[in-house]
């Protein structure tokens, strides 16, 4: 009797145990890709912070459940991006429409024990068009966070790319001031469109200064990333301030040389 129900519960036990799938091509890829992309913006793959959820090792375990995660920092540990993955288009997502991404982000700040002002989001969907992002930038704005949404499909390319990108993003402002004052301003340099690859990869915004990698004999060069020509990525008007701003820079600075010209003694 006893060796009976042994062999009775024995199938049930084994068909209550359900196997984990295997995540399919397209997250892998997109897990390689966002882990580039990490590596090419600097960030700080694992910080002091115990709450921050490390990169992942095994690939399948990662996907075992769904949004799969991981943050990473920047240099100074100023500042805590989270590269989320989900299976669903960013419609489908739980949460009322243009709010979806303002709750994650807050969910998110409370278990990483960052500010929402220090937090970034890395949202990786399989579809999402710039109206649903446009209404999910205007939920942020009041919290100070940021946000920036990929397709899974965007990664595909990001996957194959080669060690080192041919261009990186000049961040040091310093480096900017100096090559205005020798070379002039940067709005004459060559522009870049922010929707180019490598600026959306590299995280430039309006603004930014792309520097490519030593070229032939050693040569590098430097692009303006301009706001896009498509009314649809223009976020708040972001695009007309940042404009602005470099427009000001460059009549100051000409008014500036204007009256040196002008009065030798201005100093």
């Amino acid at each position: 009797m006893i060796i009976y129900i042994i062999m009775k519960t024995h199938p049930v036990s084994m068909s209550s145990s359900k196997p984990c799938k295997k995540p399919s091509l397209e997250l892998r890829r997109a897990l390689k890709g966002a882990l580039a992309m990490a590596r090419d913006r600097g960030y700080v793959m694992s910080g002091d912070n115990p709450l921050l959820t490390p990169p992942p090792r095994d690939c399948k375990t990662f996907f075992r459940s769904f949004p799969a995660h991981f943050d990473v920092t920047d240099r100074l540990g100023q500042q805590v991006t989270r590269f989320e993955f989900w299976k669903k288009p960013l419609k489908q997502l739980p949460g009322r429409e243009g709010e979806v991404v303002a709750q994650r982000v807050r969910r998110a700040a409370r278990r990483t024990g960052v500010s929402l002002t220090r937090l970034r989001l890395v949202l990786l969907v399989p579809h999402y068009t710039h109206q649903q992002e446009r209404r999910e930038q205007r939920a942020l704005k009041g919290l100070g966070a940021h946000l920036e949404v990929f397709t899974h499909q965007f990664f595909s390319r990001a996957n194959e790319l080669p060690a080192s990108p041919p261009c990186e993003l000049l961040a040091d402002r310093m480096l900017v001031e100096r090559y205005q004052d020798v070379y002039g301003h940067v709005g004459d340099l060559p522009k870049v469109n922010a929707d180019n690859f490598w600026c959306r990869y590299l995280g430039a915004a309006y603004g930014d200064i792309l520097l490519s990698s030593g070229g032939q004999g050693g040569m590098r060069s430097m692009q303006l990333v301009v706001p896009s020509r498509r009314a649809c990525d223009d976020h708040c008007g972001e695009a007309e301030r940042r404009v602005t701003q470099w427009r000001d820079a460059r009549t100051s600075l000409n008014g500036y040389l204007e009256a040196i010209r002008e009065n030798p003694h201005y100093y």
